[in-house]
């Protein structure tokens, strides 16, 4: 099946109430086990690139793997570009074949956040890819992004409003109190900002930070209006204790292909629970 535009995937999410989980892969053999996972589950699926991953591999080696396994599926897959600052890259991936892209000029002053980010809306429109669009600082670290906590700052409604009115984004990720990486405490999320920012917008809204929260919390935040949730962080960690797991296990077996089965086998559970946990399972 063809890659899916992301605008339509998120529209049935958000008409049906649940949310279509996207995955940061890293190889080949990670976007196998985001397929997998999800035609096990009969979900639709985001599979999402960081732009330093597109940067190690080359556009067009990722755009082979994602339509190879796509086309032998029958699910509505999206490739999204995450956190991107670079305009060219974005471009390149445009031009590729992914079909959403995110540009991320949240460390910019607003009205330049604005100018950008209409900037890439411009670019992707005449190719049918979707663009996600940042306000505020979600704080962690995700790729070249460094944000110290105590800088951090949460999206405001009434900018939220007029930064969507202006630069009409696809999806919108608003700061809320998530963060990138692995918790060290309590997450302490701003419901009623996210509320809203969800109403007045009327945007899709994407949950960034997802590894590490507690169910309860994902399913308030997809119930005030989150339709689409970023796991990349979970994928990391099954992505090196999938194949070290085995070997610690199988000393003896150096046949590298039953230790990649192994790896798959791991990022596939752990993706298949967040997508029944996101009520995406069954809705393909």
């Amino acid at each position: 099946m063809p890659l899916e535009n992301m605008k339509r995937m998120l529209a049935k999410a958000s008409a049906g109430k649940y949310a279509v989980g996207a995955f940061n892969i890293l190889d080949y053999n990670s976007t196998k086990a985001v397929v997998g996972a999800a035609e096990e589950t009969n979900s639709p699926v985001i599979i999402q690139t960081s732009a330093k991953t597109v940067l190690f591999w080359g556009s067009s080696a990722i755009v082979s793997w994602v339509n190879e396994l796509a086309g032998f599926s029958r699910l509505p897959v999206a490739l999204h570009l995450d956190h991107c600052k670079d305009l060219s890259l974005i471009d390149e991936c445009i031009e590729a074949g992914w079909t959403s892209v995110m540009i991320d000029a949240s460390s910019k002053p607003f009205e330049e956040n604005v100018v950008l980010s209409r900037q890439v809306v411009e670019m992707a429109k005449a190719k049918d890819v979707t663009v996600e669009a940042e306000l505020g600082a979600i704080v962690g670290v995700e790729d070249d992004i460094h944000v110290k906590e105590q800088d951090a700052h949460l999206a405001d409604p009434g900018q939220a409003v007029r930064f969507c009115r202006e630069v009409e984004p696809d999806c919108f990720a608003p700061a809320i109190g998530t963060a990138h990486g692995v918790y060290t405490g309590e997450p302490k999320i701003a419901y009623d900002r996210l509320e809203d920012i969800a109403t007045q917008t009327r945007v899709p809204i994407a949950l960034h930070g997802g590894t590490g929260l507690a169910d309860e919390v994902f399913r308030k935040c997809i119930s005030l209006g989150c339709v689409k949730v970023n796991i990349s962080t979970q994928l990391k960690y099954a992505f090196i204790d999938g194949f070290v797991g085995y070997h610690n296990a199988n000393e003896s077996d150096y046949n590298p292909l039953n230790v990649i089965r192994a790896q798959i086998g791991e990022l596939k559970r752990g993706i298949a629970e967040k997508m029944k946990l996101f009520g995406a399972a069954g809705k393909a």
